[in-house]
C-alpha cells in the first residue's frame, strides 16, 4: 500500500492531531487518515519487518535516475555515485513532509538526501537524528537553549571538523534562528570581543569546538563551564546538537556532497571573509547568483510547519515503535538486538533522543539490511575508533565485531580471511575517519571498483554514526 501523499496528509490534519503537535512530540494513535472526499487511506501497512527495512532487492532498484544538482569536484565519492543517486521525485514521494520542513528550516532541500537514500537506512537515520537531537519543533518556539546559540554551536563544531558543507548550512541555520550576520561572521573568524557574547554562549562554543576536534580536546573546565552556564536539560541539548553534527560533518565531508547554489552564495558573503572556502563541495560552474539573505524566524513561518508535523511524527513513531526511551531498558533492548548495550546512553535524559539513537543503532546493525556484512562493518567501526583515539568506542566496536563473528586476529588488525571487498571498506574507513577526511581520487576509484553504491553509503553512514557516539563519549565518558 502506498504512503499517503503529502497534500493528503495536510488535508487530513485534525484538531486532535494538531493538539498533539502543540502539546508534545507525543504518540499519534493513527493507523489511517481521512483523505479528501471522506475516503479512508491506509498508511504504511505491511509487516513489521518490511516497515523496518526494505529488502536488498529494493535497495538495488533505487537508482531510478540522477538528481539534478551541482557537481562535486572530480574524484569525490559524491561524483562517483551520482549515477546511483535517487531521483528527486522518488525522494519527494517517500519523504515529502520531511523535505518540506527541511526547506523551511534551511531554505533548501539538502543535496545529501539523494545519496543517503541509495541505502534507505541512511536517509531514515538522518530523518530520525535531526529532529530528535535538535528537539524540533520545540527549539523553534523557544524551548531549550537559545536557538541562535544552537546554530552557532553547530557552526563551531563544523569548523573544528573541517566540513565546509556543514559550515555553510549551519551559518544559514544560525541566521534563520536569529543570529546577527555580523555576529556569525565574528564567530566564524574567531573574533569575539569580550562584550560580543555571553559567558554561556562562549562556553557552548568552546565545548562544540573541543568535542568536534580529533582527537577530542575537551577539558574538565570546559565541561563544568557548560553545566554551570545552562540547566542540565539545556546543556544536554547543546551536547546532542554537537553529536548530531558529528554525523553530518562526517557524511558530508567524506562524501564530498556538493553545496546548493544559494548556500554557496550566502556562505561566501557571510563567512567567506573568515577564510571559508567550499573546496570539494563547490560548484563546477561558479558560485551562482547573489545571495538572498536568510531571514530570522517569524511566527507565520513557524506556524506553517504545523500542517507538516503529523506526517513526520507518525513516521517517527512507526520507526521507533517498541524502542525504550530510558536507561536501563534501552540498554537491555540494544543488547538483545545487537549484542551490546551502548552504556553512554545511560548518561542521557531526553527520552526522544535516547529512543532515536537506539533506533539508529539497531537499524544500522540489522543484518537483513546490510550489504557490507556486520563483521566488516564493525571492524570498520574499530578502525574509526582507533583513529580518533576513543578507547571506549573501540571496546564497543570489538564487542560488536566479535558478536558478528570476527576472530581475535581480525580484532588485532589481521586482514586474513576477510576478502578484497572488506579490505577496500577498511582502507576507505581509515581515510574517512580523519577530520577532515583524506579521501583521494585514487581511493575513490579503488573503492568503487570493489564496493557497490549501497555498500559505500552504508559504510559512510555507519562511520558517521560512530562519530555521534565518539562525541557523546568525549563529553560523558
Amino acid at each position: 500500500m502506498r504512503p499517503v501523499e503529502r497534500d493528503e496528509q495536510a488535508d487530513a490534519l485534525t484538531c486532535c492531531q494538531l493538539g498533539a503537535v502543540l502539546t508534545g512530540w507525543g504518540r499519534l494513535p493513527v493507523v489511517s487518515l481521512s483523505a479528501p472526499g471522506g475516503a479512508r487511506t491506509a498508511v504504511f501497512e505491511g509487516s513489521r519487518e518490511r516497515r523496518r527495512c526494505r529488502s536488498l532487492d529494493d535497495v538495488a532498484g533505487l537508482s531510478g535516475g540522477m538528481m539534478r544538482f551541482v557537481a562535486g569536484s572530480p574524484g569525490t565519492l559524491s561524483q562517483a555515485l551520482q549515477g546511483a543517486a535517487v531521483d528527486v521525485a522518488t525522494v519527494q514521494r517517500r519523504y515529502g513532509a520531511q523535505l518540506a520542513i527541511g526547506r523551511k528550516l534551511l531554505g533548501v532541500v539538502p543535496n545529501c538526501h539523494a545519496y543517503l537514500e541509495i541505502w534507505p537506512i541512511g536517509l531514515r537515520t538522518y530523518n530520525l537524528l535531526v529532529p530528535n537531537f535538535l528537539n524540533l519543533p520545540f527549539l523553534l518556539f523557544g524551548s531549550g537553549p537559545p536557538k541562535a546559540t544552537v546554530g552557532l554551536v553547530m557552526y563551531s563544531a563544523s569548523r573544528a571538523a573541517g566540513c565546509a558543507y556543514c559550515m555553510a548550512h549551519s551559518c544559514a541555520f544560525a541566521l534563520r534562528r536569529g543570529a546577527g550576520e555580523d555576529h556569525v561572521a565574528r564567530v566564524a573568524g574567531r573574533r569575539l570581543a569580550p562584550g560580543d557574547a555571553s559567558s554561556a554562549e562562549r562556553s557552548a562554543l568552546e565545548v562544540a569546538e573541543a568535542l568536534a576536534s580529533v582527537p577530542s580536546s575537551l577539558t574538565e573546565a570546559q565541561r563544568t563551564a557548560l553545566r554551570q552556564s545552562f540547566s542540565r536539560s539545556d546543556a544536554e541539548w547543546i551536547v546532542l546538537a554537537v553529536a548530531m553534527m558529528g554525523f553530518l560533518n562526517k557524511f558530508m565531508d567524506a562524501m564530498g556532497i556538493p553545496l546548493e547554489q544559494s548556500m554557496l552564495a550566502t556562505a561566501g558573503e557571510v563567512i567567506g571573509p573568515s577564510g571559508w572556502m567550499p573546496g570539494q563541495h563547490g560548484a563546477a560552474n561558479g558560485a551562482g547568483p547573489a545571495a538572498t539573505r536568510p531571514r530570522p524566524d517569524r511566527l507565520g513561518n513557524l506556524l506553517a510547519l504545523l500542517p507538516l508535523l503529523p506526517a513526520v511524527i507518525y513516521r517517527d513513531r512507526r520507526w521507533t515503535s517498541g524502542i525504550p526511551h530510558s536507561w536501563p531498558a534501552v540498554g537491555v533492548h540494544l543488547r538483545d538486538r545487537t549484542g551490546h548495550d551502548f552504556p553512554v546512553l545511560s548518561q542521557l535524559t531526553h527520552g526522544r533522543a535516547i529512543r532515536a539513537l537506539a533506533t539508529i543503532l539497531a537499524d544500522n546493525t540489522d543484518a537483513k539490511c546490510s550489504q557490507l556484512g556486520l563483521r566488516v562493518k564493525h571492524l570498520a567501526g574499530l578502525v574509526y575508533a582507533t583513529t580518533v583515539q576513543d578507547e571506549e568506542l573501540a571496546n564497543s566496536a570489538r564487542i560488536l565485531a566479535r558478536h558478528a563473528g570476527a576472530t581475535n586476529a581480525q580484532l588485532d588488525g589481521s586482514r586474513d580471511g576477510i576478502g578484497t571487498q572488506a579490505s577496500a571498506a577498511l582502507v576507505l574507513t581509515r581515510a574517512a575517519a580523519s577530520s577532515p577526511a583524506q579521501i583521494t581520487p585514487d581511493l575513490v576509484a579503488a573503492t568503487t571498483a570493489e564496493l557497490s553504491s549501497p555498500a559505500i553509503i552504508e559504510l559512510m553512514v555507519w562511520i558517521s554514526v560512530m562519530q555521534i557516539m565518539h562525541r557523546l563519549h568525549a563529553f560523558y565518558g
